[in-house]
C-alpha cells in the first residue's frame, strides 16, 4: 500500500479532532531539514559496507560512514542547532560547555525493528534520536509542507473546496494532520478501510462532510501531490538515524550494524536443481542496496567462511540509468528528424538539428567511453560484438572529421558525415536498453582469498540527478582448496577397491563377476566375518572425510561430494545385507558389481564435475552487464539473494526493469 492510500485509509478511520494536534512551526522545520539531510547525505564522505557471509542465507552488515560537519549546509546546521536548543533542558551551566548537535546519517527501513547500535572510531556508544521523537518530528515538518503546496495553488480562491479545507472548515485541516501523526508515529499502515455498514435512518452529519472534504481535496489535486507522496513514502518506509555529535570535531567516523533481508527459498525441486548446480559451478551470491547519489565513495568489502574462497565478484552501479533513459529519447527523436530532414531539407531546421545532434552524441560518447574505461580497469576487452552502433556514433561525436565539397571546401557539418544516419541512431537507442550501457562495473582485482572488495566513485553528474543510486553486487563462491572433493574422491576409489578386493577373495582369487564365480560367492563360509570388513572399515574411513555442516556455505558446496560419501555408505550396507541373507551367488555378485561402480561413478563425477566457463561469462551469470561478453549468456538465480528492505527492485532503465525479481521487488525508494 503506498503512503497515499494508507492516509485516505487512515482519514476514513480516525474520528474528526475536536482540536489541532499538537505540532510546532519549529518542529516542523527541523523535521523537513531531518528529511532532507537523510535524502541527499552530502555530509557523508565516504560509505562502506561489510557483509560476512556466516551460513547459507545467514549474513551481517556492519556499516562504516565518514560524516563531515563542515558539509552540511546553512539551513541544515541552523535545524541541527535549532533541535539541540529544543532538546536542552536549560542554558550550559559554565557557559562554555557546547551541547552534542543531532544530525541524520542514514535511512533504516522500518521493516525491521532490531535495534541499531551507533559506535564512533574509538567503539563509545554514541546516543540516538528515539524513533518516537523523530517521527513527530516528520510528521510536523510534512503537514506543513502539504499545507504550504495546496495553499500555493491558483484553486485557492474564496468559495472553492480548498479555500474551505485551509480557512473554514479547520477540522477538515485537523482530520489530515492527525492521519499524518498517527501514520508516522504508530509506525503501521491500515490495511483496509473499517467496513461501515449502512444504517437506516441517518444522514451524512458534520463529521462526515469534514471527513469527505479532506478526501475529495486529497483526490482532485493528486496531481500536484505527487512529489509531496515520494516523500511522504520515503518518510514512511523508513526510520531516521540521527546521532549525536560534537560539533567541536568537523570529521567523524561511525560505525554500526544493520539487519540483512532474504529472498524467500524456491520450491523443493529447484532447490534440489540449485544444490547442484552449486556443487559443481559454485555458490552463487547475489546482494542490492542503494545509496544516496550525493555520496562521493562507496565501498563493498565482503567476508566468507574458511574454506570457501570469492572467485569472481563484480558490484555495479545504475547511476548512469537517467541519462540513458534521456540518451534513448533523444536519439530515437532524432532518428526520426534526420529522417525528415534528409527528405526536406530547411535551413532553419537544419541549424536546430545540427546543435541538438552534437550534444546528444557528445553525451553518449561520454557514456562509452566511461564504459571502456570500466572494462580497462578490470583488465578486460569489450567484444567486438557489443556497442558497434553506438561506438560507431561515439566516434562521429569526438574525431571532429568533415567531408569536402564541390570546390573543396570542408563542411564540419555533423550532420553530413557519412557514418550518421538514422537507422545507426535507432541502433544506438536500442545498444543502450538490450546490451546494459547504463550500468557500470568495478571487479575485485585481488587473488582469491575469502575476503574480496570493490570500490564505486560517483561523480558529478550522478550527484546533480538526486535519484537514489541502486547497488548490484555478484560473487562467486567457491571451495577451491577442494579438499572436500578430493578426500571423497580417495574414500569413493578405496570403496570400490575394497569391493573388488573382497569379491575376488571369496570367488578364489578369480574374476569375480563371471559365471563360474558364482557358487564360490553364494557359499560365503563366514559371513560375520565378511560383514564386519565391509562396516568396520568404509565406516571408520566415512568419519575421517571434511563433510562440513548443511547450512554452511561449505556444506552446499560439498553436497555432491556428501551424496557420493552417502551412496558408498549405502552400496556397502546393501552388500552386507545381501550377505547376512545368504542369497544365492548371482544375487551376491550383483551387489558386489554395485559396490565397485557405483563409488567408481561417482569418483569419476568428482573429479570432472566443474565446468570450464570464460570469466566474463560467469560475470554475466552472476548479473553483470551484458556488455562485458559477446554471447548471450542466460542469467542465473542466485542460492542466496539479500538485500536492504524498499530498495531491492530491478532497474530503473532498460530490459531488466520490467523482469525484476518478484522475490526481491519491494518498492524501491524514490527521492524528488
Amino acid at each position: 500500500m503506498d503512503g497515499r492510500t494508507a492516509l485516505q485509509h487512515t482519514i476514513m478511520s480516525v474520528p474528526v479532532p475536536g482540536a489541532p494536534p499538537r505540532q510546532s512551526g519549529a518542529g516542523a522545520a527541523i523535521g523537513l531539514s531531518f528529511l532532507d539531510v537523510a535524502l541527499r547525505l552530502n555530509h557523508v564522505r565516504r560509505l562502506t559496507e561489510r557483509l560476512t557471509i556466516t551460513d547459507h542465507r545467514v549474513a551481517r552488515r556492519i556499516t562504516e560512514i565518514d560524516v563531515s560537519l563542515r558539509m552540511l549546509d546553512s539551513g541544515q546546521r541552523r535545524a541541527a542547532a535549532l533541535s539541540r536548543e529544543l532538546r536542552s533542558a536549560g542554558p550550559p551551566e559554565d557557559g562554555r560547555r557546547v551541547d552534542p548537535i543531532w544530525v541524520p546519517v542514514a535511512r533504516i527501513s522500518r521493516q525491521s525493528a532490531a535495534p541499531v547500535e551507533v559506535r564512533d572510531a574509538a567503539g563509545a556508544r554514541l546516543p540516538r534520536l528515539t524513533q518516537y521523537e523523530a517521527s513527530r518530528l516528520l510528521a510536523s515538518g510534512l503537514f506543513r509542507l502539504l499545507r504550504g503546496i495546496l495553499d500555493s495553488l491558483p484553486a485557492a480562491t474564496p468559495g472553492s473546496d480548498l479555500h474551505r479545507f485551509l480557512h473554514r472548515a479547520h477540522e477538515s485541516e485537523w482530520l489530515v494532520q492527525q492521519a499524518i501523526d498517527i501514520l508516522m508515529t504508530e509506525r503501521h499502515r491500515p490495511e483496509s478501510v473499517l467496513p461501515r455498514p449502512p444504517a437506516k435512518g441517518v444522514v451524512e452529519g458534520q463529521g462526515a462532510r469534514y471527513r469527505s472534504l479532506a478526501l475529495s481535496v486529497l483526490d482532485k489535486h493528486e496531481g500536484v501531490l505527487t512529489d509531496f507522496f515520494e516523500l511522504f513514502d520515503i518518510a514512511l518506509d523508513n526510520d531516521l538515524l540521527i546521532v549525536a555529535l560534537e560539533p567541536a570535531t568537523d570529521e567523524h567516523l561511525l560505525i554500526y550494524e544493520t539487519p540483512l533481508h532474504v529472498a524467500p527459498e524456491d520450491k523443493p525441486g529447484r532447490r534440489i536443481a540449485q544444490l547442484l548446480r552449486s556443487s559443481t559451478d559454485g555458490y552463487y551470491l547475489d546482494y542490492r542496496s542503494h545509496i544516496s547519489s550525493s555520496i562521493p565513495a562507496y565501498h563493498l568489502v565482503v567476508e566468507t567462511e574458511s574454506g570457501v574462497d570469492i572467485a569472481r565478484m563484480y558490484l555495479s552501479t545504475d547511476a548512469d540509468a537517467r541519462a540513458a533513459e534521456i540518451l534513448h529519447t533523444d536519439l530515437t527523436v532524432l532518428a526520426q528528424r534526420l529522417e525528415d530532414e534528409r527528405r526536406a531539407p530547411s535551413r532553419a531546421s537544419n541549424k536546430i538539428l545540427e546543435l541538438q545532434m552534437q550534444t546528444t552524441l557528445r553525451v553518449l560518447a561520454d557514456l562509452i567511453r566511461r564504459r571502456r574505461w570500466d572494462a580497462a580497469q578490470a583488465d578486460i576487452a569489450v567484444p567486438t560484438q557489443r556497442m558497434i552502433a553506438c561506438t560507431s556514433l561515439a566516434l562521429v561525436a569526438v574525431a571532429g572529421e568533415g567531408t569536402t565539397g564541390k570546390q573543396g571546401v570542408v563542411d564540419s557539418s555533423i550532420l553530413r558525415h557519412p557514418r550518421l544516419f538514422p537507422n545507426q541512431l535507432r541502433q544506438a537507442a536500442k545498444e543502450l536498453r538490450d546490451e546494459e550501457l547504463y550500468l557500470d562495473m568495478a571487479l575485485e582485482n585481488d587473488p582469491t582469498s575469502s575476503r574480496a572488495h570493490a570500490n564505486w566513485r560517483g561523480s558529478a553528474q550522478t550527484a546533480a540527478i538526486g535519484t537514489p543510486v541502486q547497488i548490484r553486487a555478484g560473487m562467486l563462491l567457491r571451495d577451491t582448496t577442494a579438499a572436500g572433493p578430493r578426500s571423497v574422491c580417495a574414500y569413493a576409489l578405496l570403496v570400490a577397491m575394497v569391493g573388488y578386493v573382497l569379491a575376488a577373495l571369496l570367488a578364489r582369487l578369480s574374476w569375480p563377476f563371471g559365471p563360474e564365480a558364482r557358487p564360490a560367492l553364494g557359499a560365503v563360509a563366514d559371513a560375520d566375518a565378511v560383514i564386519a570388513v565391509l562396516l568396520l572399515v568404509p565406516g571408520f574411513l566415512y568419519t575421517r572425510l571434511g563433510l562440513s555442516d548443511r547450512r554452511s556455505i561449505a556444506g552446499h558446496l560439498r553436497v555432491l561430494p556428501r551424496a557420493v560419501a552417502n551412496a558408498c555408505i549405502g552400496v556397502v550396507a546393501t552388500v552386507g545385507g545381501v550377505v547376512a541373507a545368504g542369497l544365492p551367488g548371482g544375487w551376491v555378485q550383483l551387489a558386489f558389481a554395485v559396490m565397485v561402480v557405483v563409488p567408481l561413478a561417482g569418483a569419476v563425477t568428482l573429479r570432472y564435475r566443474r565446468r570450464t566457463v570464460r570469466e566474463t561469462a560467469e560475470l554475466v551469470r552472476l548479473g553483470a552487464p551484458r556488455w562485458l561478453d559477446g554471447a548471450e549468456v542466460p542469467r542465473v538465480q542466485g542460492d542466496a539473494r539479500f538485500f536492504t528492505a524498499r530498495s531491492a527492485g530491478g532497474a530503473r532503465f532498460g530490459p531488466s526493469a520490467s523482469r525484476a525479481d518478484p522475490a526481491l521487488d519491494t518498492a524501491p525508494d524514490r527521492a524528488r
